[in-house]
């Protein structure tokens, strides 16, 4: 979905902190446990990078606590151009200079 909205996605199961550092934005889905922890290494890696919520709930108040704050939300099921309203969305809150169209 993300490849067709133009976007270049980095597919990875556990990051590194570099690939953190260089993301544009983080979808994750953050109700499940892998995806809690995740958030949360993302915040810690790169505090300024957007991360949507793709969840089919809020997300958990626990990464509110750590503060994490979500640049945007998306409930599913959701189509393609929510999610690239969103994505935009998030991106829109980053400096031109920092946007090169990548999703990880």
């Amino acid at each position: 979905m993300v490849t067709r909205l133009g976007h270049e996605p980095v597919l990875v199961r556990a990051p590194t902190p570099a690939q953190l550092r260089s993301a544009d934005i983080l979808v994750v889905e953050p109700a499940a446990p892998a995806g809690a922890a995740l958030t949360r290494a993302a915040h810690a890696a790169n505090p300024t990078l957007p991360i949507i919520c793709a969840s089919v709930t809020a997300p958990p108040l626990e990464l509110e606590e750590l503060g994490v704050v979500f640049a945007a939300t998306v409930v599913k099921p959701f189509t393609a151009e929510q999610l690239g309203a969103t994505i935009e969305q998030a991106l829109s809150g980053r400096s031109p200079y920092h946007r090169r169209d990548r999703a990880a």
